[in-house]
């Protein structure tokens, strides 16, 4: 009884050995699997976007200017494949060149609004929900070019006519004219004083509350740092305003400008070229004030010669900006007022010759603390170092003394 109950007894263990040999190999056999599971769900490829549909466009008058606050542009209206998002597009300029209600049911979304854009290079075009467009305007849109820093808290006031305000010629295009260009390009606050009709001489039968006299007289210049002046083409196109008085108006007003902040920073820009009657180029036609606007532009420089005042040519600083070949795309109203595109062109081409004419002494120097902390940094780590490699030696040498 007793041989036969031990027999029963090692049966019972070897069973129960044999019973956690087991469990223990299942479980490994398990530890296996679930390593391999997620190579295995790596190599499972993603479910296939189906295409969403247009079922309905909208014309669109004017491209205007965009950049990308959130989401995606996608390559095509389906919406299958995307272009890129807000990190890798955000400081892009997109210009909207169309419209349309697409029906995104298939996606498991309802209908929406997007639009069609392309970049303002023109390299790239796409597909955006409206939502995420916010004009250039508005928001964080960092286009900042080099050296714009010489700007930092330089307040910008853009003295003009209609050119300045943003007109096109049918309507004012808010936000959009050259100078919200300079606020993005120079990265500086600009207030766009600019006037539709406003001259540069003030007469009795031609006159507005936005003439450079008007506009000098009504604002305090030591609130800014910075003043462009840009007016003229009004004077050529509808007064008989001589060239003296263009330029002895010009004159006087820059000396009170001066006169109330002697560290103002002065810029002059001369007129566009313009094509009036049957788009003819009236760069050497003489009008009513017995001048062309060619002679207009040479009267003005003089003027910013006589100051030491930079000033901005476009026959020289960008020739192909308005060209007969061209002007019918450029100038929306195909005769003096530009397009929002031309206005991006004109507020890059401002910018950079405000850059590059910012007087050499008023430049911001570049700190060097940086760099000096940095030498600092070295200098103590290769002591540190030094200290280090000491005492290590002092061991070593403590070590085979003993």
């Amino acid at each position: 009884m007793l041989i036969a109950s031990l027999a029963i007894t090692l049966v019972a263990a070897g069973a129960t050995t044999t019973s956690a040999k087991a469990k223990v190999t299942t479980k490994t056999t398990t530890q296996t699997s679930s390593k391999k599971s997620p190579t295995t769900d790596k190599t499972k490829a993603k479910p296939e976007v189906k295409p969403a549909q247009i079922v309905q466009t909208y014309d669109v008058d004017q491209p205007l200017p965009y950049h990308l606050k959130a989401g995606y542009v996608y390559t095509s209206s389906t919406l299958q494949k995307q272009l890129g998002n807000v990190k890798t597009l955000g400081t892009t300029t997109w210009y909207v060149t169309g419209a349309a209600k697409i029906d995104r049911t298939a996606q498991g979304s309802g209908y929406s609004k997007f639009y069609q854009v392309k970049s303002g290079n023109g390299a790239q075009t796409g597909w955006v929900w409206n939502g995420n467009l916010q004009p250039i305007s508005e928001g964080t849109f960092n286009i900042a070019m080099k050296n714009s820093d010489y700007f930092n808290k330089q307040n910008v006031i853009s003295m003009g006519d209609s050119i300045t305000r943003g007109y096109d010629g049918y309507e004012t295009l808010d936000g959009l004219g050259y100078p919200t260009w300079l606020s993005r390009y120079l990265n500086t606050n600009v207030n766009n004083a600019g006037y539709n009709g406003a001259y540069l001489v003030s007469t009795e039968d031609a006159f507005t509350t936005g003439d450079l006299t008007a506009t000098v007289n009504a604002t305090n210049f030591k609130n800014y740092g910075v003043a462009t002046i840009a007016y003229g083409t009004n004077d050529y196109g509808h007064t008989d305003s001589t060239l003296e008085a263009i330029q002895d108006t010009l004159a006087q007003n820059i000396q009170k400008m001066q006169s109330q902040n002697k560290n103002l920073i002065i810029y002059g820009i001369l007129p566009l070229t313009r094509y009036d009657k049957y788009g003819a180029n009236s760069d050497e036609v003489i009008a009513q004030g017995g001048y062309s606007i060619n002679q207009l532009r040479d009267a003005e420089a003089e003027v910013y010669k006589r100051y030491n005042i930079p000033y901005l040519d476009w026959r020289s600083v960008d020739p192909n900006l308005i060209t007969d070949s061209n002007y019918k795309s450029r100038l929306w109203d195909e005769r003096l007022h530009p397009s929002a595109k031309t206005y991006q062109l004109m507020g890059r081409d401002v910018a950079k010759f405000m850059i590059d004419n910012f007087p050499k002494d008023r430049i911001p120097k570049k700190t060097t603390t940086k760099s000096k902390t940095s030498t600092t940094k070295k200098t103590t780590t290769k002591k540190t170092a030094a200290k280090s490699n000491t005492k290590t030696a002092a061991t070593v040498t403590k070590s085979s003394k003993k």
